[in-house]
Parts: C-alpha cells; structure tokens; sequence
C-alpha cells in the first residue's frame, strides 16, 4: 500500500509563509490601532483576536493531544475514512468563509468588520505557531517526526487520512 507523506502540522516553507503572513497582518493591525481613534475599530480588534487565537488554539492543540495519546500505542493515527467526493466539502468551507468576509463589511459597519477580519486573520496566524510550536516539542519528546499520511483509495472507494510517527534513526 502507497501513501502520501506531508509534515504536520506543515512544512518548513509553510511556516515561513505563516510567520510573513501573520507579521504583516499584525504590522497592518498595530498601524491601524495606532494611527486610528475610532474606537470600533480598536474594541472590535481587541475583542476579535484573543477571541480567535484561544478557539483555534485550543481545537488544534486538543486534536494533536488526541492524536498524540493514541501514537503512544501505535505509530499511527487514522484520523478519517473518506470517500473520494469528500473534498468538495472542504472547498465548500473555504467559500463560504470567503463569502462571509466579504459580506461582513456589507451588514455591519465597515469599520468594525476590518477589525473583525484583521483580528480573526492575526489570531489564526499566532494560533497556527502556536500550534506549530507545540508539535515540534512533542516531536521531541517522542523521538521523531509526524507526518499526515494519505493512502491510496481501496477497491471501496474509501481512502485514510491521518498521523503517522516517523521515529528518527539513533547514531
């Protein structure tokens, strides 16, 4: 059985453009909340990215716990049995997250949707190395390195997604 092999939580190259991502975004963020005194601005922000940052944190280091406790019996965690149409909920998500930010600015106030959006996109990039951080430790601590895996679709037409450990060769 062949599978894909990809680091989890991303790649080195992903993380490069995480951290550029979330450096402009929040260099964006302080030259608003700086140069600005409309003060929806500032609450809607300040409101938005802790906000933010704490749930995406919390759903990524809860899953990688998850993930972790069962990589203590085995070296390898199977996360979801899907079909092959599956993706098209996943593009879905996007778009309606899209939509979504691209409303928001129509329904309420302009002012407050940008610090809605710039604190949601600053708490997702301060969320993901956070949790970038924290997988690398327990890489560590588990002499190895995780890696999601994608297997080949069977003669059902289900494939597996998931965690694998890929222990790291002593010397």
């Amino acid at each position: 059985m062949s599978e894909i092999l990809l680091r989890y939580p991303f790649s080195k190259e992903g993380l490069y453009l995480r951290i550029a991502e979330t450096v402009l975004a929040t260099a964006i963020s302080l030259y608003l909340l700086y140069a600005t005194t409309i003060v929806s601005f500032v609450l809607s922000f300040t409101i938005s990215f802790p906000l933010a940052y704490t749930i995406l944190t919390l759903r990524d280091l809860l899953k990688t716990r998850k993930i972790l406790i069962e990589l203590n019996s085995r070296d390898k965690c199977i996360l979801k049995r899907r079909k092959e149409m599956s993706y098209y909920r996943f593009f879905a998500k996007i778009i309606v997250t899209m939509v979504c930010f691209l409303v928001l600015p129509v329904v309420i106030n302009p002012v407050i949707a940008l610090g809605i959006i710039l604190g949601a996109i600053c708490g997702h990039g301060f969320s993901e190395l956070t949790h970038y951080a924290y997988v690398s430790r327990c890489e560590n601590r588990l002499g190895g390195e995780l890696y999601y895996f994608l297997s080949e679709v069977k003669s059902d037409g289900y494939y597996y997604v998931g965690i694998r450990l890929l222990r790291r060769l002593s010397r």
